[in-house]
């Protein structure tokens, strides 16, 4: 990313484009088309919505990110069924076939595959299943999932599944890249009034012709993707870079549980990527968020309706267990100073 800056229509960078895309298809197992956006994730989910959906979706709510997919789809005139189970709580199969039945007339499903905002991961797989069994269209927010954790868009037939660049691939923001199968394909050649900059078919007649993308990319930040992309192959593969996660995170909970605290969310259901903690009982979330900046640790305040009560700690980018080690240690510190 330090290096010299590089037209969008340059042989260099279109080369690295392609590059990157090809990598991308193959870190989440597909062969749908990948899409860089010059945008965070939102551009990604809203353009699900005005390229697939003409009438009616059902929206998986379990926090504040489902809560925008909601927003996202009721702004551009979607009527939207809701299925929001209680908070800290995944979406079941059981609850999503229900819904599906009580309302066959929905076109797409969207689902928020890993819900920081309560440091909570949903069923995927199951989900996925349940959507497919009912032949509708599944979109897949992995803004803080994709990367640290597998998913296998193909198998699991998700039909728009995106992401961005600074969670788990630890890039700058101001990337949204996600893939779009060939149904979502077929229903944006037939969409109106779904403007342009986010206009699948726009995208993908550019991507086919070589041009890359049809607006200037952000060209530092797919550099950095690549980069990302390249190391994960070069140390080790997808399982690596998932078993990396799966450590850090392992560290972080054993550690909270020594310290005395607990996570908020339903056990079992524990985010991979972003833990979600209970505050203690001396002290709110957002003092101790404070108090951990003021000793060098970026942590996260709580979200939402649980601003007060949590805060959070990411695990996502680059972090040494070294410094998980030194952060418990501090945040030790911090609590039983109180």
């Amino acid at each position: 990313m330090g290096r010299q800056m590089l037209s969008h229509r340059s042989k260099e960078y279109l080369t690295m484009h392609y590059e990157t895309v090809r990598l991308l298809q193959d870190f989440i197992s597909t062969k749908n088309e990948i899409f860089l956006f010059s945008s965070t994730g939102t551009g990604f989910m809203e353009a699900s919505v005005r390229n697939c959906v003409r009438k009616k979706m059902l929206c998986c709510i379990n926090g504040s990110f489902g809560e925008r997919f909601a927003e996202v789809a009721e702004s551009n005139g979607i009527t939207l069924v809701k299925l929001t189970p209680p908070l800290g709580q995944p979406i079941s199969a059981q609850e999503l076939d229900g819904a599906l039945r009580e309302n066959p007339d929905v076109e797409a499903v969207a689902l928020t595959h890993n819900e920081t905002s309560v440091g909570l991961i949903n069923p995927l797989k199951e989900l996925a299943t349940t959507v497919k069994k009912h032949g509708k269209l599944l979109f897949v927010d992995a803004v803080s999932s994709m990367g640290g954790t597998d998913i296998d868009v193909d198998e699991l037939g998700i039909d728009v599944c995106f992401s961005s660049s600074q969670k788990c691939f630890g890039v700058p923001p101001g990337l949204g890249m996600g893939s779009v199968s060939e149904q979502a394909l077929n229903l944006s050649a037939k969409a109106t009034n779904k403007g342009w900059y986010f206009d699948f078919k726009v995208w993908e007649e550019d991507q086919k012709k070589g041009h890359g993308t049809p607006v200037t990319s952000v060209i530092p930040q797919i550099a950095g993707l690549n980069t990302a992309l390249k190391m994960i192959q070069r140390k080790g593969g997808k399982k690596w870079y998932f078993d990396l996660y799966k450590e850090r995170n392992r560290k972080i909970r054993e550690g909270i549980e020594k310290i005395g605290l607990s996570t908020f969310p339903q056990k079992g259901s524990e985010s991979p990527t972003v833990n979600c903690i209970n505050a203690p009982k001396t002290m709110e979330g957002g003092p101790v968020y404070e108090r951990m900046r003021q000793n060098g640790f970026e942590l996260a305040e709580g979200y939402g309706p649980l601003k007060k009560k949590t805060f959070r700690i990411g695990n996502m980018g680059y972090i040494e267990m070294a410094d998980i080690d030194l952060m418990l240690k501090t945040l030790s510190n911090v609590i039983s100073s109180q």
